[in-house]
């Protein structure tokens, strides 16, 4: 199954990855695609420490994931890119890799290897099992702050499109 809504993938393991969020929602100042609101400790296990220096608090923020925009967290006038990060944003286009699952490093790459070769994936199942054991750290190792279920399944089905 794959699992798409927040709902379902807060579901796995009883929620282990998905504690509180913060609330809200921004039109991103450059796409204008709905952005959600990322925690600070996001930002702080995210950020370069030049990034860092530069900003006088890491609270919010907001993650925009449209693929073609250049912008990753923004807040008010204040715009971070990948520059700013010191891992690559999987979802952002020209991402080499295309990680989508930094706890457990599925990315696009892999999955298409794996789908080429096999038919199928196993990139949710493996994800899913290790987020029961070791347990995965999503807050802090992916950059939208939250769990990347949704993100591999949807990554899982344009692949499959893109082969067949």
């Amino acid at each position: 199954m794959i699992f798409t809504t927040e709902k379902e993938i807060c579901t796995i393991n009883g929620g282990g990855c998905c504690s509180p969020k913060p609330k809200g929602k921004m039109e991103c100042v450059e796409c204008s695609t709905e952005a959600k609101a990322v925690l600070s400790k996001t930002l702080n296990a995210l950020l370069t420490n030049e990034a860092k220096e530069s900003l006088k608090s890491l609270e919010g923020f907001y993650y925009c994931k449209t693929s073609n925009c250049k912008v990753v967290y923004f807040k008010e006038d204040i715009v971070l890119s990948q520059s700013d990060l010191k891992v690559e944003v999987g979802l952002k286009d020209g991402a080499i890799p295309a990680t989508l699952c930094y706890c457990f490093g599925w990315s696009k790459e892999k999955i298409k290897s794996e789908i080429q070769e096999t038919g199928d994936t196993e990139a949710l199942s493996d994800i899913k099992s290790k987020m029961e054991n070791p347990g995965c750290n999503c807050e802090v190792l992916n950059p939208s702050g939250g769990c990347c279920l949704g993100d591999v399944g949807k990554a899982i089905k344009d692949i499959k499109r893109q082969l067949s």
